[in-house]
């Protein structure tokens, strides 16, 4: 795992956030595998910070789902799980569809043509980092105008955890194409203010991609 030393990012963040993002995205790259365990001494000295900033860094990790803690054997990375998967996915059908709900009728003309042009991006993209990159974004810009911060949050916090699902799904399948026919056709509902189709779609949308990654997760007989 390459270390950037959080010492040089601390004027504009906490070095907790610094640790945190940088586990965050070895975890997220499978730098770090599911089940692996972390030692709080081993990473202060990796990224030569004190014990006390890698237990909150850890702390916030737990709490969005990346590492799992037990009770005198420290954290380990959290294993990808189909019951997770799954929970996952109805909790995000849920909020975002509402998110989106409040947002359409907030709708401009600048928030179509932005998220047309993420979708026009995401078609040319080969990188897995930049297809996961821009597919959060169309969907960050489809909910931005519900004004819901608090909804946004824990809609941010869930699609940042089912990265590692989401990264799966697109490495090892065809999904990307449905994926981005479905996007059109919400773009094209939003616009036309059909709230309740644009919904429904989202819904299917979000469902669908959770129940490829369980289908994916389950042990073949």
């Amino acid at each position: 795992m390459r270390i950037v030393d959080p010492a040089s990012r601390r004027d504009s963040r906490s070095a907790a956030a610094v640790v945190a993002d940088d586990l965050r995205a070895a975890i997220l790259r499978n730098r770090l595998p599911g089940g692996e365990r972390l030692r709080q001494d081993a990473i202060a000295t990796q990224f030569g910070v004190s014990q006390m900033i890698v237990r909150k860094a850890f702390k916030q990790l737990v709490g969005e789902g990346f590492l799992t803690a037990e009770p005198r054997r420290g954290v380990a990375v959290a294993v990808m799980s189909r019951d997770e998967a799954w929970e996952i996915s109805q909790l995000r059908a849920i909020l975002e569809c509402q998110a989106l709900r409040w947002a359409i009728p907030n709708m401009v003309r600048a928030d179509f043509l932005a998220a047309a042009k993420v979708l026009d991006e995401l078609d040319t993209a080969t990188a897995v980092d930049a297809k996961i990159l821009l597919n959060g974004r169309f969907h960050q810009i489809l909910y931005a105008p519900a004004r819901r911060p608090r909804t946004l949050e824990m809609i941010e916090t869930l699609r940042m955890n089912f990265e590692r699902y989401l990264r799966y799904t697109w490495e090892q399948t065809h999904h990307l194409e449905q994926s981005q026919a479905e996007h059109r056709s919400i773009l094209t509902l939003c616009e036309m203010r059909d709230v309740e189709r644009a919904c429904d779609l989202l819904r299917k949308h979000v469902l669908a991609t959770g129940d490829l990654l369980v289908d994916s997760l389950t042990p073949k007989a």
